[in-house]
């Protein structure tokens, strides 16, 4: 496929994928049967091919390389899992809001284990009450002293039973709105924290919780950013996020419809193989035409990443649209392939299941919709 990669990326394409054959494909069956569980030879597997530091500083562990290499590192993950492509925008997204919003002695003390794999990270912003609208969250810090105490509760929070720190968004100022708004890195230990468990239909080893605080003391050193600019601090690194997460589900379902090829060449029926079928044979067309133009709209928003140049509008173009066709040509895979294709023996239910999850978290449809018609239209003529 033609994009317009360098040559260098592509060398980093291959490299890519056979580290993933050679390290982690032995392992992804055992991988989709976790629940609440990143075992940590895993995540060793991970820091040693420098994954957890794409695009992060050297000085602590970091590999240098550009946004459209970091999508292709995610890119080639989730054509073997598309929960561990996605995964790695976790650490790259927490290492992004220590290394532009936080102190020295934090990146030296939290950034350098993120990036080797000893410790995980998490986003906590979602709240009961408050999934989208985030400028309504309730928790709050209050400033003591040298420390922050925190209480409220978080919900519906990627490996929320695992994690050993959390990016916390919280209230320093309840009665300024989005101005009131503070970000820290809160370490999940700390006394009066507490977790419950999500039960979810897909998504098994990232898994979600509850987050509970308690009068948590965090230390005010660990604040990100000014008090008040937590909320813009959090909506450029969700940018990246959000095209990560979309490319994951893209390439989970290119690999379903190149298995879905293959079982309609070799099945037959009536005397021939069912891709000389009509019915068979236009749903993968329409899907790979689909497909690819989702794949590059995501290479397409990395890029303007990589130049400097807002997108916004595109990260929630590929948030919104991706995992949508991607459920829609994982489906139809499995129709393709008949009665085993539900079966769990085969990758293709649990992809689907997966794929779903992503079209609500870390940001609905109808959310991303606004965010584009607020760029194209303008804030004055957004729909209520």
């Amino acid at each position: 496929m033609s994009f317009g990669f360098t040559e260098t990326q592509n060398m980093y394409r291959r490299e890519v994928r056979r580290y993933v054959e050679k390290e982690m494909a032995p392992i992804a069956k055992d991988l989709a049967k976790l629940e609440h569980n990143l075992p940590k030879e895993i995540r060793k597997k991970l820091a040693d091919g420098g994954f957890y530091g794409l695009n992060l500083p050297e000085k602590y562990g970091g590999q240098p390389a550009d946004w459209i290499s970091v999508g292709i590192a995610i890119e080639e993950f989730a054509r073997l899992n598309m929960l561990l492509g996605a995964h790695l925008v976790h650490p790259v997204g927490t290492g992004l809001f220590m290394t532009s919003h936080g102190s020295e002695e934090m990146r030296e003390i939290w950034l350098r284990r993120l990036i080797n794999g000893e410790v995980l990270s998490c986003h906590a912003l979602t709240e009961p009450d408050c999934g989208s609208d985030a400028a309504a969250i309730k928790t709050k810090a209050v400033r003591k002293g040298d420390v922050y105490v925190l209480n409220g509760e978080k919900t519906s929070i990627t490996l929320g039973m695992q994690a050993d720190i959390a990016v916390l968004f919280a209230k320093t100022d309840p009665s300024a709105g989005a101005r009131g708004v503070s970000a820290f890195i809160v370490p999940l230990d700390l006394p009066g924290i507490s977790r419950s468990p999500f039960e979810d239909m897909g998504c098994g080893w990232p898994g979600r919780a509850s987050l509970f605080f308690d009068d948590v003391e965090v230390p005010a050193k660990f604040r990100l950013g000014p008090e008040g600019q937590g909320f813009y601090i959090t909506m450029g690194q969700f940018d990246f996020m959000r095209i990560g997460m979309g490319l994951a589900c893209v390439s989970s379902a290119l690999v379903s419809l190149e298995e879905a090829v293959s079982f309609a060449q070799q099945r037959r029926a009536f005397g021939q193989p069912i891709a000389k079928f009509e019915g068979i044979s236009f749903k993968i067309a329409e899907h790979a035409t689909i497909l690819e133009a989702a794949r590059l709209l995501c290479y397409h928003a990395l890029s303007l990443k990589d130049q400097g140049i807002d997108h916004s509008k595109e990260s929630a173009m590929c948030k919104w649209w991706c995992p949508k066709v991607s459920v829609e040509a994982i489906h139809d895979a499995m129709l393709i392939h008949g009665h085993i294709g539900y079966s769990k023996e085969y990758p293709l239910e649990g992809r689907m299941r997966d794929a779903i999850g992503f079209q609500t978290g870390d940001g609905t449809a109808e959310i991303m919709k606004i965010i584009i018609a607020r760029e194209i239209i303008g804030k004055d003529f957004l729909p209520y």
